[in-house]
């Protein structure tokens, strides 16, 4: 089938401006004369007058404009997050707390002062759920600060600790169902996990009601769905209070939130990682695999658009034309694709592909 796509152009950091607006409109007219484009997720710099005139650009080419917003990340010291703790009470700098109402309020805050009064169709949400093991081994069991560990007070969490000190196998000893959640066979870590994705259900419950009251769409950058549980993402849950979802269908990326790369450094930990790497007897990128998370999210209560690489950067994602192509033929029952992750550095070998 033909896609139609949502397309991702990273604008910049909050203080820093990647491109010029004349750059954008050059290389967008000449991308948008090729492919058929729903929506734009752009971000997340605060220029205002560059905003306002990209989102007049795009709505002139019929796009929804939707704003690029990384919940949990660094905000460049326009506001300060309260940074997640580990369990030895050494601060996660990557990532914020999910549980501490002063970061929602953060995040709704630096929202209204620098995108509010600009006419953006939604808001993305990205950078919502807690660090991976990407991060390193203790700030891939998420926050441990007090407001965490009072959400999870009926989770044991001397226990917790004690298998995290250890790298016991039991941390990640288990069985996926239909919906890609994770059932651990100690049923005190799936106590503890479950309490976990109950915090970020609940911080995007909070911004996502916060966005529909303006009117705003709504939309959630989830890992790769083998993956989202483990960093406290209810895929299904999520996605019945979402409009769409967009999970990180990334197979070329040797970085943070690619498959490969994230696989790799959640069973490089244990000392024998087959309890959970007998679910992927052909590696995480087999066929068999593949097949079974378009499973996991084919009946999900929103809209979903698979997110695929298309930037080629050295060391870190090798993606081609033929890869995309092949992602194109593997999401071909979904008619939105969204392209990943920033559509200035998209080369003319794989425009000519979609």
């Amino acid at each position: 089938m033909s896609h139609q796509y949502t397309l991702q152009l990273h604008t910049g950091t909050f203080t820093h401006a990647n491109y010029s607006v004349d750059q954008i409109k050059t290389k967008c007219d000449e991308l948008l004369a090729h492919i058929h484009g729903k929506d734009i997720i752009i971000g997340w710099n605060i220029d205002k007058t560059s905003n306002r005139q990209l989102i007049d650009y795009f709505h002139t080419k019929g796009l929804r404009v939707l704003l690029w917003l990384p919940v949990l990340a660094n905000h460049d010291d326009l506001g300060e997050l309260k940074k997640a703790e580990c369990y030895d009470e050494h601060t996660c700098d990557d990532f914020g707390c999910p549980s501490h109402l002063q970061n929602a309020h953060e995040i709704i805050s630096l929202y209204e002062t620098y995108f509010a009064d600009l006419p953006f169709d939604g808001v993305f949400l990205d950078k919502i759920r807690f660090a991976s093991f990407s991060q390193g081994y203790e700030a891939g069991f998420g926050c441990f600060c007090s407001s965490c560990q009072q959400e999870m007070k009926d989770a044991p969490l001397d226990y917790i600790k004690e298998l995290i000190q250890n790298h016991d196998k039991k941390l990640i000893r288990g069985e996926y169902d239909r919906y890609g959640r994770y059932h651990f066979a100690d049923y005190k870590v799936n106590a503890f996990y479950k309490q976990r994705a109950k915090i970020i259900s609940d911080l995007i419950f909070k911004l996502a009601a916060y966005f529909n009251s303006r009117r705003l769409v709504v939309g959630a950058d989830l890992f790769a769905p083998i993956l989202a549980y483990h960093v406290g993402q209810n895929i299904r849950e999520i996605a019945a209070m979402v409009d769409f979802v967009k999970p990180m269908m990334y197979t070329h990326t040797q970085a943070p939130s690619g498959i490969p790369y994230e696989y790799e450094a959640y069973i490089r930990h244990f000392e024998q990682p087959e309890s959970f790497s007998k679910h992927f007897p052909g590696g995480p990128l087999s066929n068999e695999s593949l097949r079974t998370q378009l499973e996991y999210i084919a009946n999900l209560p929103a809209n979903i658009v698979p997110g695929i690489e298309i930037n080629v950067i050295q060391g870190v994602c090798h993606t081609d034309s033929a890869s995309v192509k092949d992602h194109l033929a593997l999401f071909s029952r979904y008619p939105t694709v969204a392209l990943c992750w920033d559509i200035m550095q998209i080369s003319d070998e794989i425009i000519n592909v979609l």
